[in-house]
């Protein structure tokens, strides 16, 4: 199965998107990801690959803890 060119940064608490990253990158657990507006750090707790099929991609999925500040502001 193909590797989708981009992984996926999913607020595992909540279970919301956060974002997408155009490339595949695998973070260590305990790395941070500095979010704007507000300007908090979001938590790598887990590292994950989203199963494909033979019509959908393999994805890496970065598991993070993000700070409620982040959500109060959307």
């Amino acid at each position: 199965l193909d590797l989708r060119p981009e992984t996926f940064v999913h607020d595992r608490a909540r279970n919301l998107p956060v974002m997408r990253i155009q490339g595949v990158v695998s973070l260590p657990i305990g790395a941070e990801i500095e979010l704007y507006s507000p300007n908090v750090s979001a938590t790598v707790v887990g590292v994950r690959l989203l199963a494909g099929s033979d019509h959908v991609p393999v994805a890496l999925c970065l598991d993070v803890d993000v700070p409620e500040a982040y959500w109060e502001e959307r």
